[in-house]
């Protein structure tokens, strides 16, 4: 596909005049991403039709791709919200989180317990803004500042958006670039290694220094080891939609077992009275024992050969622009497996629980229409925002001005790019506020931009899954989650300010480590 519209200054511009239009309406005009993106779409069809020979014909066939794209990660994010409302509605969410206050009095370890681990937890069940929302509170009543609470959620839980929310941002990194998942998602795993570890230490240094940062850093390493272990297990054990849930489970055990033994004696915070769960630990976390299992089933391959023919997909011809641009023939585009998507696992799990906790007489009436219109409200547009937003990647993708935007980067970056390249995701992500969108508008980019370059296309395209996870800490839309949740509803900026450094840093040791890998270390792997 090395044809199509020439490379030059304003092609380059017009072909960067869809992100533009979405920067300006995001940033200067205010639009929430419904609106944002239907205007960056419109731009991408009148560029792309009369600039860059897209026809009706192409541009319908685009447009048909980024819904059927927007289908399958649109199922998983209401999939994962309703199921997180439909637990928090019988309240196992707020025994969940009961639970973990009672890990530790020690304040630093209740801070990465709480920020770094639980949160990442809650990254893994439900995301979109979930995470900050819930424990951002908890720790206020825990005896944080609301600064701190806020700033601490969003940096800390940062690592764990790729693989969160059932794996929703991976789903749409392989879509994006034709990648498989058993080839980018253990490389993805690697690569956030040092995030897990930063966003650690990171914690440690907004709650208090330098000071907090060395009395942690034993419980960092140790608990950001089993995490970044077990992220890249949970991918060469062909499960990375737990890839985010198994780990920061598995951090909050690690950090309970820290607070009994090498930091025993280091309580300073106020023990929290003792109090009748409204359900013990196991039922409240029933649902996701649940889907656990059901997840590590479909990956069993004589269950997955059984259940394979259910799938559904399109097909789509190959195209060519006026200009040349060519674009091959796809069959089964976004394909659909009925019986291992986790959206029909999600939903099953959801019926598990409801059968257990009415079983167990923990069952509130009115939790299912409750989690229903909840999921709703927080799904409509976001769903809206994707949707238009992958059309426009699609379209942009299919008429080749990914292409020259790609060819217009490798030209003036050169082998420098990959440090550049978790910045493309940063962007992405604080644009829209989704890893999910960043990797739909940014992904078929690093991908082009990777082979120009002739340098290693899975460390860029897994890099940009990882720089878009690592952006959310400072994505307007999640700042402001996170502030007024904590009662500092117009003093956003503060929250930033805390955010934005450590975002800046985590990405330039990402880009770092990127440069060695794509360009020296494994430069042929593709």
């Amino acid at each position: 596909m090395d044809k199509g519209v020439a490379l030059t200054l304003t092609n380059w511009i017009l072909a960067f005049l869809p992100i533009l239009v979405l920067l300006s309406t995001i940033l200067l005009f205010k639009w929430g991403a419904p609106k944002s993106g239907a205007v960056s779409w419109f731009t991408a069809v009148v560029i792309g039709m009369f600039v860059f020979g897209g026809d009706s014909r192409i541009l319908a066939l685009a447009n048909s791709k980024g819904m059927a794209m927007a289908l399958y990660v649109l199922l998983i994010i209401w999939g994962a919200v309703f199921l997180y409302n439909f637990v928090e509605k019988n309240g196992a969410i707020k025994v969940i989180g009961d639970t973990m206050i009672n890990v530790t009095e020690e304040k630093l370890l209740q801070c990465l317990l709480m920020s770094w681990c639980f949160a990442s937890f809650m990254q893994g069940i439900a995301g979109f803004g979930v995470p900050v929302a819930v424990v951002a509170p908890i720790m206020l009543v825990m005896g944080f500042k609301p600064a701190v609470a806020a700033a601490t959620c969003l940096v800390g839980h940062s690592w764990s958006i790729s693989f969160g929310s059932m794996g929703s941002s991976y789903y749409t990194i392989q879509l994006a670039t034709k990648i498989p998942g058993d080839i980018i998602g253990p490389w993805m795993a690697i690569l956030f290694a040092i995030p897990i570890y930063a966003t650690g230490l990171s914690v440690c240094h907004i709650y208090g220094g330098f000071s907090a940062v060395k009395r942690g850093l034993p419980a960092v390493m140790i608990t950001g080891t089993v995490m970044a272990f077990m992220c890249w297990f949970m991918n060469k054990l062909g499960a990375a939609q737990l890839a985010t849930l198994i780990p920061a489970l598995c951090g909050c055990g690690t950090m309970a077992i820290l607070a009994k033994t090498i930091y025993r004696h280091e309580a300073d915070g106020t023990k929290k009275e003792d109090e009748k769960p409204y359900m013990g630990f196991h039922m409240a976390f029933s649902p996701y024992y649940i889907l656990i299992a059901l997840c590590i089933l479909t990956q069993v391959k004589a269950v997955s050969k059984l259940f394979a023919s259910y799938s559904w997909g399109l097909n789509y011809p190959a195209i060519t622009t006026a200009a040349g641009f060519a674009i091959k023939a796809e069959k089964m585009y976004s394909k659909i497996n009925i019986f291992s998507h986790p959206a029909p696992l999600l939903l099953f799990a959801a019926l598990c629980a409801f059968v257990i906790f009415k079983m167990a007489r923990k069952w509130k009436p009115g939790a299912f229409s409750g989690a229903f219109e909840a999921t709703v409200k927080q799904c409509v547009p976001t769903s809206i925002g994707i949707t238009t937003m992958v059309m426009m990647a699609l379209i942009m993708n299919d008429t080749g001005m990914t292409n020259l935007l790609a060819k217009g980067i490798a030209n003036s970056t050169g082998a420098l790019f990959p440090i550049f390249s978790p910045y493309i995701g940063v962007l992405g992500s604080f644009l829209t506020g989704s890893n999910t969108n960043s990797n739909v508008m940014f992904g078929a980019l690093q991908l082009e931009t990777a082979k120009v370059l002739g340098i290693s296309t899975v460390i860029l395209c897994a890099v940009q899954s990882v720089g878009g996870s690592v952006g959310c800490a400072i994505a307007p839309s999640k700042v402001l989650i996170g502030s007024a949740t904590v009662g500092l509803e117009g003093r956003e900026g503060e929250v930033m300010n805390r955010t934005i450094p450590y975002c800046l840093i985590i990405s330039l040791l990402v880009g770092i480590n990127a440069w060695i890998f794509a360009c020296m270390l494994f430069k042929d792997l593709s």
